[in-house]
């Protein structure tokens, strides 16, 4: 009997997935693919869920002044990624906006959305575009003339203009500047009651800015804390219902996902992806999502993790860790010498076409590789012969393997 050909092979997989299907709308496992109003319409099930009650009451208090013409302080909102910072926040604003105007209160709001880090002149000029006040990126403009433009931009309007800032501490060069306009110079120069929202995943923030706009900056600190365990189980669930067809899980896979992501980051995205890897992980193998593909799908998400890291990790460090790791085959199993491993490196730079660095160089590299955890390595005394490094490489070796080859890729690519 002949051997099936490609195009058998290919026909005979898809068909394999489509029959063993488990997953009804995948959208709902990936929130990039969700759209705006899907997302905050399933984070209103997730309140509805008494999840994040004590941050919204906290914003609602702090709000709560608007309706009756007060003008509350600016807020900052602190927390880890996944936490649901910036959604919670788009959606109380457009609740509020719905109450406010019902009530016969002017407002606005506004999201500068600084996820991608920027300098200060761009950031100026997201926020000129969204009040229509400049086109993006245009030359010859200078950054006064933006300021005197979005001030232009609001000097019709007296109500309450509340700017959402997200991931405020993204603004790279001169920050100083970018807050001293939020904070100090556009609440001067225009009539509008405004206030200021700032969303970063870092506590230590405020502490860098220049004392005098620190100083200005009054605020009302609200901190997300990690999903806990419980949390992350009626998020799951409410994913579940919608993502995936009726008993597609195997008993107590919600439950694992949970307190492997509660013990580990608390992050509601991370727990959401290990579910969708699982899920593949399922549909492939043609049977229900259980809790050895959990284990599975674990151990595949740590290992894409890692190869990310490398593919993007600068040139030198790719060289560095290619080095380890033909040297530590040679060694069979022993820990590597520092001077080991600096050959293994000089030798890979000649063939890669690269100029090596120098040996304290090359441990700086080695030190940068074992705080992301590629290596492991510890300083041993020589004595009176000084001091050398062991290192060790202890990941598994199907991991290993694929690191060498996306450093092998990128060099090739790079020739």
């Amino acid at each position: 009997m002949e051997p099936p050909n490609v195009r058998t092979a290919i026909v005979n997989q898809i068909e394999h997935m489509l029959k063993h299907a488990i997953i009804k709308d995948r959208r709902f496992l990936d929130d990039e693919q969700l759209i705006r109003s899907e997302q905050l319409a399933v984070l209103e099930e997730i309140f509805n869920a008494n999840i994040r009650e004590a941050e919204i009451k906290e914003l609602s208090s702090h709000f709560a002044p608007i309706l009756r013409g007060d003008h509350p302080v600016h807020m900052a909102v602190w927390g880890k990624t996944g936490t649901g910072k910036t959604l919670t926040i788009i959606y109380f604003l457009n609740l509020l906006v719905g109450m406010c105007r019902s009530q016969n209160v002017p407002i606005r709001h506004a999201v500068l959305d600084l996820s991608t880090p920027r300098p200060c002149f761009r950031a100026i000029n997201d926020l000129a575009c969204m009040l229509n006040a400049s086109r993006r990126y245009k030359k010859g403009i200078s950054l006064e003339e933006l300021m005197l433009r979005i001030e232009s931009a609001l000097s019709d309007y007296s109500g309450y203009f509340v700017l959402f800032v997200d991931e405020v501490d993204n603004v790279r060069g001169d920050k100083d500047t970018f807050l001293s306009f939020l904070v100090r110079r556009l609440p001067q120069r225009i009539p509008a009651k405004l206030i200021l929202v700032f969303a970063s995943n870092r506590l230590d923030w405020p502490d860098n800015l220049d004392p005098r706009v620190h100083s200005f900056l009054k605020l009302n600190e609200l901190v997300f804390k990690p999903y806990d365990a419980l949390d992350l189980q009626k998020i799951l669930r409410i994913r579940v219902e919608k993502a995936l067809h009726p008993e597609a899980l195997e008993a107590g896979v919600i439950e694992k996902v949970a307190a492997l992501a509660s013990r580990d980051h608390g992050d509601a995205r991370q727990a959401i992806a290990l579910l969708a890897r699982g899920s593949y992980l399922a549909e492939k193998a043609g049977t229900k999502i259980t809790l050895d593909l959990i284990d599975q799908a674990v151990c595949h998400i740590e290992h894409d993790k890692y190869v990310t890291m490398i593919r993007t990790a600068p040139l030198q460090l790719q060289a560095a860790m290619a080095a380890v790791i033909q040297a530590a085959r040679l060694a069979q199993g022993k820990p590597l010498a520092t001077g080991e491993a600096y050959d293994s490196y000089q030798a890979f730079c000649n063939k890669a076409a690269i100029r090596p660095l120098t040996a304290r160089a090359f441990s700086d590299l080695l030190a940068e590789l074992d705080m992301y955890s590629f290596l492991r390595s510890r300083v041993l005394s020589k004595g009176r012969y000084g001091r050398t490094r062991e290192i060790f490489l202890d990941l598994p070796e199907d991991l290993v393997g694929k690191l060498l080859e996306t450093i092998l890729m990128s060099f090739r690519t790079r020739g």
